[in-house]
């Protein structure tokens, strides 16, 4: 192997371990929940909080993290998100209360969203034609992959080292894989030659995206379990004017000749916007599953956290094997498989909904393997091609925002579908009177599931709005 081309592939592990700790990190503490509410006596707001606050602060930061790489150079600002991420995740591991292990979640999310974009950006700058097809490929594979793994890996660390000490583990496992992605990263990363010119931030557009999609999910994560009050549909409604002004900036400044943190041309493009709003409410989707599977099983059920894991393993299989193999059949199908991917996904979970009210309390696993195999063979033809589907309509000086917005969707999805999906299910959990525990949770993972299909359907109408071909 030639030397250039070991550097290239020693640099690719790097970037391939970052995206897959980032989002590793998006469900692997699902497992760990109940766990961390006895040990820190978390709230359920608190609870919820923990998992949609890395998502979100995730998100509010990638579109600025991608101007930051290009001015500063995407190997500086890769390495010190990352270093960033190994710090708040040894703090999260030692928190003593939920505000820190909140603080510590919300800084590991920033650092996540610091890093995550440049990884998209080096891999086109090292890879060009088919192998960057083939590259990117993988990288769905990995984002697949290590979303669904996540309970797993959880359940495993807590059952080698208990319920107290187990969910500190959590969050320490991070340490030994970030570092070896930093120290690959320094050796290996190529450097990227910043402009000579300055390229100036959109501070205004930045302030205003934040403060817009603040008061937007801030009521939705806050209240949670306690539903809304008069007042929380009012903060989220006035998040409407920040939007509409975010936007009449951005063709201010586009007019101007300055570079906007969202650019007019991107919001004019149909298939780019119904990509992104599909990557959004998919997100919202898929993520929010792990999250109530976990708490029913553990919380509910009293199963421990490897069962808990175990049993949405299946998941994991199923989107692993389809990732591999979804680009070479996006090529024969185009958007077809996309269908196929959803549909597989609303059969897999309706098939979950229908084994949660065959039983009226505790169940064997095995019930649920073949449905979450399925749904997961079908996340697995969504997740990786999506990515191409959606940044092939846009012209390349605008292709690296619109992978910062594109991935900001996916991370806000994330976020405000936890949030969403939580909220109902913890109020149905609420509202149980004279049934078990394990009837309880089993109908408020029921109600829940039907709020996922429905998001599901419409990801199904989206695809119609996509490209045919790639």
């Amino acid at each position: 192997m030639e030397k250039t081309d070991r550097r290239r592939m020693l640099a690719l592990v790097s970037i391939m371990l970052g995206a897959f700790i980032s989002l590793l990190d998006t469900t692997i503490v699902n497992v760990a929940l109940p766990d961390i509410t006895i040990a820190l006596h978390a709230t359920s707001e608190s609870i919820e909080w923990i998992i949609s606050g890395y998502a979100l602060a995730f998100g509010v930061v990638l579109i600025l993290a991608g101007r930051l790489g290009d001015r500063f150079g995407r190997k500086n600002i890769y390495i010190f998100g990352i270093l960033l991420f190994l710090i708040m995740s040894i703090t999260a591991g030692y928190a003593q209360t939920e505000k820190s292990l909140i603080i510590s979640r919300v800084i590991q999310g920033l650092a996540a969203g610091l890093f995550f974009p440049q990884i998209n950006a080096v891999i086109m700058d090292m890879y060009h034609g088919k192998q960057l097809g083939k590259i990117f490929g993988i990288l769905g594979s990995v984002i697949g992959v290590a979303t669904a793994i996540g309970p797993l890996a959880g359940g495993l660390l807590i059952e080698l080292f208990g319920p107290d000490n187990g969910w500190r583990a959590v969050f320490f496992v991070n340490v030994p894989i970030v570092l070896v992605t930093l120290v690959l990263a320094m050796l290996y990363l190529p450097k990227h030659q910043a402009p000579k010119e300055k390229v100036r931030f959109d501070i205004p557009g930045v302030l205003g995206l934040t403060l817009a999609l603040m008061l937007l999910l801030y009521p939705v994560i806050s209240r949670g379990s306690n539903g809304f009050r008069f007042i929380d549909y009012m903060w989220m409604a006035s998040s409407i004017p920040f939007f509409l002004l975010l936007y009449w900036w951005s063709v201010r400044q586009a007019k101007r000749g300055n570079q906007p943190l969202i650019s007019p041309n991107l919001l004019k493009n149909q298939p780019f916007v119904s990509g992104m709003l599909l990557s959004l409410v998919y997100f919202a989707a898929f993520t929010s599953i792990f999250f109530i599977l976990s708490v029913t099983w553990q919380t509910g059920f009293g199963q421990s956290a490897i069962a808990s894991g175990l049993a949405i393993t299946p998941f994991a299989i199923g989107s692993v094997v389809a990732a591999a193999n979804s680009n070479r059949f996006i090529i024969k199908v185009g958007r077809r498989l996309l269908h196929l991917g959803v549909a597989l996904v609303i059969i897999g979970l309706s098939a979950v909904s229908v084994v949660f009210q065959m039983h009226d309390g505790v169940f064997s696993a095995w019930w649920l393997a073949l449905p979450l195999l399925i749904a997961g063979l079908g996340s697995g033809l969504i997740i990786a091609p999506l990515n191409s589907f959606t940044l092939s309509t846009v012209v390349g000086p605008e292709r690296g925002g619109a992978s910062g917005m594109f991935n900001t969707a996916q991370r806000v999805g994330s976020s405000f579908g936890i949030a969403v999906v939580g909220s109902v299910f913890f109020r149905t959990l609420g509202d149980a009177t004279g049934v078990s525990q394990a009837k309880a949770f089993s109908d408020g993972l029921q109600t829940s599931m039907y709020v996922n299909i429905a998001l599901l359907m419409v990801c199904f109408v989206l695809v119609f709005r996509l490209p045919k071909r790639i």
